[in-house]
C-alpha cells in the first residue's frame, strides 16, 4: 500500500478518535446528564398545558435555559478542535490533492497567454500530446492539452516566438502540485492528476467508484467518530 495512503488513512483516524476524546474529558457530562433529566421532567409537566397558563411561560424558560447548560458544554469539543483540525485539513489539501507525475503518466497542461511559437523541451523530457514539439499560434485564453513526463530530473521547456528564444527550468517528475512554468508572457500549467485512495469495486453518488483524500478523509473520520462514540457511550462514560 502506498505511503501516502496509509498517511491519509492514519491521519483520519486520528482526527476522529480525538475529537471524541476531546469530548470525553474536555466535557462536564455529569451537568448534561442533570440538564437532559431536567428538561424532561419539565417536558412532560408542560405537555399539554395551553400557552396561556400561568405557569407555561416560566416552565418554558427552564427548559430553555437547561438546553442552554447542555449546548454551552457541547460546543467546548468545537472551540478546542476548530483551528487545529482546520490546520490538518488545509494541510492535507496541499500534500494529497495530486499524486506525484511518474514518467509516462499523461497528466494535463494547459497554455494561457498569447502563444504564438513552438514549444520543446530539452532532451525530450517531456511530450505534448505524443509529440516531442508543439506550435501553437492563438491569441485564446487557454488550450489544454495532455502532457508526458518521459525523464526525470530538471527538465528545460523552450519557446522559440518571433525570431527569440525563451526557456524556463523545472522539476516535473515526483511533483504533486500545480505548477506554472514562465515563458515570456505565455505560461504552461501542469496540473497532476488527483491523488486516489482506493479505487471502489461500486459507484457511489457524487463520488463515484474512485475515493479521493478528501472523501476518504470525510468517510474514514465520521466511521472513527461515531464508533468510538457508540463505544463511549455505551460504557456511559459520555453523556
Amino acid at each position: 500500500m502506498d505511503i501516502n495512503v496509509i498517511a491519509v488513512i492514519l491521519i483520519s483516524i486520528a482526527v476522529g478518535a480525538s475529537g471524541q476524546l476531546v469530548y470525553l474529558f474536555m466535557v462536564d457530562h455529569e451537568t448534561i446528564r442533570a440538564s437532559k433529566v431536567k428538561m424532561k421532567e419539565l417536558q412532560q409537566k408542560i405537555k399539554g398545558m395551553k400557552p396561556d397558563h400561568p405557569e407555561f411561560k416560566p416552565t418554558y424558560s427552564q427548559i430553555m435555559a437547561e438546553n442552554s447548560k447542555v449546548m454551552k458544554q457541547s460546543m467546548k469539543p468545537t472551540f478546542i478542535t476548530f483551528v487545529p483540525f482546520l490546520i490538518i485539513f488545509l494541510l492535507m489539501s496541499s500534500y494529497f490533492s495530486y499524486a506525484p507525475v511518474a514518467i509516462g503518466s499523461p497528466i494535463s497542461a494547459t497554455f494561457s497567454g498569447n502563444i504564438n511559437g513552438t514549444l520543446f523541451s530539452a532532451n525530450n523530457c517531456i511530450t505534448f500530446n505524443g509529440h516531442n514539439n508543439i506550435s501553437i499560434f492563438s491569441n485564446d485564453t487557454s488550450i489544454s492539452m495532455k502532457a508526458n513526463a518521459t525523464k526525470s530530473g530538471t527538465c528545460i521547456l523552450f519557446l522559440s516566438t518571433q525570431g527569440k528564444v525563451y526557456n524556463s527550468s523545472f522539476s516535473l517528475v515526483g511533483n504533486s502540485k500545480v505548477q506554472t512554468v514562465s515563458l515570456n508572457s505565455s505560461k504552461v500549467e501542469f496540473t497532476p492528476n488527483t491523488f486516489i485512495v482506493a479505487n471502489l469495486p461500486f459507484s457511489l453518488p457524487l463520488i463515484g467508484s474512485q475515493l479521493n483524500w478528501y472523501w476518504a478523509y470525510l468517510i474514514i473520520t465520521f466511521i472513527t467518530s461515531i464508533t468510538l462514540n457508540r463505544v463511549l457511550a455505551h460504557f456511559k462514560l459520555i453523556a
